[in-house]
């Protein structure tokens, strides 16, 4: 499998037929889309892959029970559609997740109103298992009594409960490994991917785009990257390069919600997350049960608890979240889910990143608008500006089918037949699993006892049959299959990171090739030692090695020192 390349030379020297600006979930999707039919294609991203809301998002993959409420029947069938194309296509990375609502009384928060929406929902979505190991199967919804959900959860709240109603969803097993898996996927078909090169400007010819002016982040040189067709996936950024750089405003403005959640270290007994309800209202339903509902789910060894929306208009490098804030958010958990018990000292990570979901048009009655679609503009219709694409995506579930889209679109801007999208079916990177216990054996067995099975699961959880990529660093350095101190990383991982994903700084594998910062931020000697073995690939000195130490730590999500710091603006 072709590892990830950072080769200027490439960029400078060949005309693509797409350039792809922002690696992002949307921008590794339509890369590999791209790369997958047989386009020229390059992806520029400013930073590191996966830097920003695709590293920072609640994790969830969507089916789409939640449009039941909207009565939004296309959305549910594209939500499920997409879900079930990621547990086909990306086994290792992504699971079935068992999710729990309390019921209350027999009115509208009772079991029959609640059992016939989950009948509904598992009828519209008929064909979900199609395709997908046994294992990845979503089940359908079923009822519980009150003593079992009291079992599982003793902490809710029980006056007037009834029991609840079991449903299932999507979780990815890591947000980050997901993009990159898709990044690999596309370099093996041909395509130029480069982290810290930042799209600046674009080149035009009267009224077309043919090529975008970038910054080398590394040398600090400027690049012209020439193509005949240009997609925009910078995410939250993406009308704001319009904007400074062509003068495109684009109507209606983007407006980006602040989607927030946040790590604490107790994890939740068994593998069921719970939906409790809140008393802020989404303002967009239908049907409403007396108010939307936050989720508490169980993650690696934690608990992620969430979603907050909030509408933000600052810049997207500068997301603030106050600690009157959390107090509030730790209040309204306390409230819905008195059992946990929480206080904001308990708070381990703060995962926040913006996304186009939220209208503040509501805001005056105590609510949100969601019912947001993704914004796929061709800017030689609405600007008269030919070669140039914008995508801008609302949800990570439905990134490989907004990228189909967009990349149809680019073949009939470059007046070519459309070929096909297979990518609902083709395995990316480490999904090749036709039977995942059999491959777990078997990987076991050929290792012979130099690692756990517990180390063992998570790293095929991770990489997939990708895992043998890593493993081969450990034949000959046996010290390479050791852990970094006391976590679940193993050494192998780092020189991999280094060698065939581009990581060219701490920051790249303590927070997106790795699950070192998953739940918390790393202890002092975890961050030397995975510097250390990183110095050893990049001839890193001492002072350098520090420097990268202190960049994670002033890097380690911002939100939560800020937090932690008092800031209360």
């Amino acid at each position: 499998m072709t590892k990830l390349d950072r080769n200027i030379n490439t960029l400078t020297d060949t005309e693509f037929d797409l350039i792809v600006v922002g690696a992002g979930i949307f921008g590794a999707c339509a890369t590999w889309e791209a790369a997958r039919r047989g386009l020229k294609v390059a992806l520029l991203e400013k930073t590191d892959f996966a830097h920003a809301t695709s590293a920072n998002h609640f994790k969830m993959v969507h089916g789409g029970i939640r449009y039941i409420q909207h009565g939004d029947l296309a959305r549910i069938r594209e939500s499920a559609h997409e879900r079930s194309a990621l547990l086909r296509i990306a086994p290792h990375l992504v699971r079935p997740l068992p999710i729990i609502i309390p019921t209350y009384g027999h009115g509208i928060k009772g079991k029959e109103i609640l059992w016939t929406a989950m009948r509904l929902f598992d009828l519209l979505t008929w064909d979900r298992n199609r395709g997908l190991l046994p294992e990845k199967n979503i089940p359908a919804s079923t009822i519980i009594t009150r003593s079992q959900i009291l079992k599982l959860f003793p902490g809710i709240k029980t006056k007037g409960l009834t029991g609840g109603a079991l449903f299932y969803d999507g979780q990815m097993v890591s947000p980050t490994r997901l993009v990159i898996s898709f990044l690999r996927s596309a370099a093996a078909c041909g395509a130029a991917v480069a982290n810290y090169v930042e799209v600046t400007d674009f080149e035009r010819s009267e009224n077309r785009v043919q090529a975008v002016i970038a910054k080398d982040g590394l040398s600090g040189k400027p690049l012209t990257v020439r193509g005949k067709m240009v997609l925009n996936t910078a995410g939250p950024w993406a009308n704001r390069l319009l904007e400074s750089a062509l003068g495109i405003h684009l109507e209606p403005r983007p407006t980006f919600s602040r989607d927030l959640a946040f790590v604490v270290p107790k994890r939740l007994s068994g593998p069921y997350a719970l939906a409790f309800a809140t008393e802020s209202k989404d303002q967009d339903t239908l049907l409403d049960r007396g108010g939307r509902h936050l989720f508490a789910v169980p993650w690696k060894n934690f608990t992620l608890i969430g979603v907050w929306h909030k509408v933000f208009k600052e810049s997207p490098d500068h997301i603030t979240v106050s600690t009157d804030e959390m107090r509030a958010f730790v209040e309204e958990v306390n409230a819905g889910y008195p059992g946990l018990n929480l206080d904001v000292d308990k708070v381990h990570l703060i995962n926040t990143g913006l996304t186009l979901f939220g209208d503040e048009g509501h805001q005056a009655q105590g609510g949100m608008s969601f019912g947001k679609r993704s914004m796929l503009i061709d800017h030689r219709q609405t600007h008269g500006l030919q070669g140039l694409l914008s995508l801008i995506g609302v949800r990570a579930t439905t990134a490989r089918g907004m990228s189909q889209k967009a990349i149809d679109q680019v073949f009939r801007s470059l007046g070519r037949p459309v070929i096909p999208s297979d990518t609902a079916t083709t395995p990316i990177y480490g999904g090749d699993i036709s039977d995942m216990a059999e491959f777990t054996r078997d990987v076991t067995d050929s290792l012979d006892g130099l690692l756990s099975h517990d180390r063992i699961q998570l790293l095929i959880q991770h990489y997939g049959t990708g895992i043998l990529n890593v493993l081969r660093y450990g034949s000959n350095r046996r010290e390479l299959l050791s852990p970094v101190k006391d976590t679940g990383v193993i050494k192998a991982e780092i020189v991999h990171a280094v060698r065939e994903e581009a990581a060219l700084g701490l920051t790249d594998v303590v927070f997106r090739r790795t699950d070192l910062a998953t739940g918390h931020l790393p202890e002092m000697d975890v961050l030397h030692d995975c510097a250390c073995t990183m110095a050893d690939e990049l001839g890193w000195d001492q002072t350098r090695i520090q420097e990268e130490v202190d960049n994670v730590i002033r890097q380690f999500p911002h939100l939560y020192y800020k937090f932690r710091n008092g800031a209360s603006k």
